[in-house]
Order: structure tokens, then C-alpha cells, then sequence
């Protein structure tokens, strides 16, 4: 579990906290439907604001893939409003009987539309444990969506012309394709232990390139960056660390190097959009 706690004034942003704990047991989508397992993690979280002095007056969690689903469509109306519209019409389609049982929510490029939608029940779980946690104001958000915004707050995204941002974890990634500073695709991928884990993450990258027109510039690694390192190197395009405060004055950041502070990349990226509101 990784926790950012940010702080915003006229100087711009400045990181309070960045902290990973372990936790007992993992914290999955039957854990959030658990009322002893969300008391344990609720108590995990307010004994870290205790140990670190902050607060969940404002807190993003970022939801788990499993309970979530990210569907790209192209924009075909005129006004925001008519594709919002539009949209909701198409997840009815894809998500079929089951509609109502969802929350969906749309995120808008100048050329797509990416439906994203969350079973109600998976929020009723969130809000439970945001109420256990004292959490004031409680928000849930996708991964690849607050890697997207803390790669974009930290300037990133305007260099390149076509651009990969690679978050990889112990077992599972999150792939995002940028053009022109906007999102255009988006995937993840899993694997057990004794899976190939590279082979995973190739073929992820290839599917996600088919949806894009021009040739892949630079790719940027967060989290294990090890895994991005050999995926640049294989693709044989340049490899940078996907550092998430960048932009941050550097004598606020310690001594802390890219590399790790990439680690926190979602948790930076959910943190921020709790500032933007």
C-alpha cells in the first residue's frame, strides 16, 4: 500500500508524505466487501496520519482493475454534452443486463471517449471504508487515469509526439499510449509468479500500439522500473523514469531519487486530483 499526502499554495505543490506499508494480508475485492478487513485497513490508515500528522480531509483511492472497466470509443458529436450522451447510450450496450448495477463516468480527449465504469456495490465498499477512516471528502479513481495526471503535472507529456507511460508492480501493470500530450489507449496486464513476466508486458505493448498511427518515441517507466528499462530497451526506444513531483521545487524533495519516487506515481496522481477540487 502506497500513500501520498500533498499540500498546494501560490509556490505550487509540495509533498507532506510518501509512505508505503505492508499489509497483513492483501486488501482485494473480497476484502472490500469485508467489514473486519476494512476496519483493519481503516486502522492501518488513521495510525499513519498519526505517525506522519495529516489528515483525510480530502483522500483519493485508487479502484482496484478488477472492479472497474475502461472502454475507448471515438467522439462522433459536436458538444460535450451530445458525446456524454452518446456514450452513456454505449456502455448500456456493452455492459448489457447488468447496467444498472453500475456508475459510469466518462473522460473526454479531443479524439476519444473512454467510458469508465464501476459496479455500485465496489463503491459502497470505498465509501465504507472512507467512513471508517475518517475520510472527509472521499473520491475513487482508476489507476491508469491518475498515472496520467501525475505524469501531466509533472510536465512530462509535452516533449514527445507518441509516448508510453508504464506503471509495473509485483504482479500486474498499467500501460497508457500518449499522442500529442492526450491519452489515446490504455491497458493492463497480470501474471503469477511463474508466468514470463516480460513476455506479458510485450504483448500488452504490441496490442496497445496497434491503436495508435505513428511510431513510439520514448517510453516512461514508474514502479519497477526494471521491467520498463528491459521493455525500452527490447522496443529500442529511449528509456526515462516517470518521476511524479518533477516539477516540484527540488529542495522540497529530500534526497529521495527518481527512481523510488516513481514508485508513488498513482498515489502522487490521486493525491493531485484531491488538490484540483
Amino acid at each position: 500500500m502506497r500513500i501520498a499526502a500533498l499540500d498546494a499554495d501560490r509556490a505550487g505543490i509540495r509533498p507532506l508524505v510518501l509512505t508505503a506499508e505492508e499489509l497483513e494480508r492483501p486488501f482485494n475485492p473480497v476484502s472490500l466487501g469485508d467489514e473486519q478487513q476494512r476496519q483493519e485497513l481503516a486502522t492501518k490508515l488513521a495510525a499513519l496520519a498519526a505517525t506522519y500528522n495529516f489528515d483525510y480531509s480530502t483522500a483519493c483511492f485508487a479502484l482496484d482493475r478488477r472492479l472497474g472497466l475502461v472502454q475507448r470509443r471515438p467522439l462522433v458529436a459536436r458538444t460535450e454534452r451530445e458525446n456524454c450522451q452518446q456514450l452513456l447510450w454505449e456502455a448500456g450496450q456493452f455492459l448489457t443486463e447488468d447496467a444498472k448495477a453500475f456508475s459510469c463516468d466518462f473522460v473526454l480527449t479531443s479524439q476519444w471517449g473512454f467510458v469508465v465504469a464501476a459496479r455500485h456495490r465496489a463503491l459502497d465498499g470505498y465509501r465504507a471504508l472512507g467512513k471508517a477512516a475518517a475520510v472527509g471528502r472521499l473520491d475513487v479513481d482508476l489507476v491508469p487515469f491518475a498515472l496520467y495526471n501525475a505524469s501531466e503535472c509533472a510536465n512530462l507529456l509535452a516533449e514527445d509526439t507518441f509516448s508510453l507511460l508504464l506503471y509495473a508492480d509485483v504482479s500486474e501493470a498499467w500501460l497508457l499510449l500518449i499522442e500529442e500530450g492526450e491519452l489515446c489507449a490504455v491497458t493492463s496486464c497480470c501474471w503469477e509468479q511463474e508466468d514470463d513476466a516480460p513476455a506479458a508486458l510485450e504483448g500488452a505493448v504490441r496490442k496497445l500500439l496497434r491503436a495508435g498511427d505513428n511510431g513510439l518515441q520514448r517510453l516512461w517507466g514508474a514502479g519497477f522500473v526494471y521491467w520498463s528499462e528491459g521493455l525500452a530497451a527490447h522496443l529500442g526506444v529511449p528509456h526515462s523514469i516517470l518521476d511524479p513531483l518533477a516539477a516540484v521545487k527540488p529542495k522540497l524533495l529530500g534526497s529521495t531519487p527518481p527512481a523510488q519516487r516513481s514508485e508513488y506515481a498513482i498515489a502522487v496522481g490521486l493525491a493531485q486530483r484531491g488538490l484540483a477540487r
